[in-house]
């Protein structure tokens, strides 16, 4: 399996967004991916290759299981999800697609880059705070009333 792909997947699992393959409620970019994997990758070189390793032997079965709360329970019950640092590894991918930061094993936090990206403004109803994709002055005009 790709390497993208497996950390897609495994990060669909572990955020609860399951629906990456259906292009209209996709919510994992690939562009973000590749830079989140790079990030993690950095910070756990070791712990990371072994939870991604772990989810794609769960993956690779024929037929491919289906990516909801019963493989996040076979994920779980690895063995190497029992180990601290791969466990810390997952949840930092939970912390990187919500927040755009994570935390290092030493306890710092460190930006992702995409705050804008983050899962969560979407779940709160929320835009990102002091960001936007609307033109200078937007906020002088009333919004066009909702049908």
């Amino acid at each position: 399996m790709e390497k993208r792909t497996a950390f897609m997947e495994l990060s669909a699992l572990l955020t609860g967004l399951y629906k990456i393959v259906d292009p209209a409620e996709k919510q994992l970019n690939e562009s973000t991916a590749d830079e989140y994997l790079r990030n993690l990758t950095g910070e756990s070189p070791v712990a990371l290759p072994k939870l991604l390793a772990a989810y794609e032997r769960l993956a690779s079965i024929v037929p491919k299981p289906v990516i909801d709360d019963a493989l996040l329970a076979k994920l779980k019950a690895e063995p190497e999800f029992a180990e601290a640092e791969v466990l810390f590894a997952a949840k930092q991918i939970v912390n990187i697609w919500y927040f755009s930061q994570f935390n290092t094993s030493s306890g710092a936090m460190v930006d992702g880059g995409l705050y804008e990206r983050g899962l969560v403004w979407p779940l709160i109803k929320a835009h990102p705070i002091g960001y936007s994709d609307q033109p200078f002055g937007y906020w002088t005009k009333k919004p066009e009333p909702t049908v």
